[in-house]
């Protein structure tokens, strides 16, 4: 959610009005690169904040133990 609201405020005209000039860096308009820029870190940010929830999950659920075969069933009875 913070992602999202960073996201929208950096676009936001009080943020936006601040590269609106025309100017360019590297043959590309300022806004162009600003709005690139931006979508850029919000990826990278969202990236940075998924990490942990990745590493949170459960590792039986995730990865299968053995060779994925249930194992045969075992006669525990004494009079067999």
């Amino acid at each position: 959610m913070a992602i999202l609201l960073v996201g929208i405020a950096m676009v936001m005209p009080p943020f936006a009005q601040v590269v609106l000039v025309d100017a360019s860096l590297f043959g590309l308009p300022i806004p162009l690169l600003y709005i690139f820029t931006v979508w850029a870190a919000l990826i990278f940010g969202a990236a940075v904040m998924a990490g942990p929830l990745s590493a949170a999950g459960t590792p039986a659920a995730s990865q299968p133990q053995g060779d994925g075969d249930p194992a045969p069933p075992t006669n525990t009875d004494p009079a067999n």
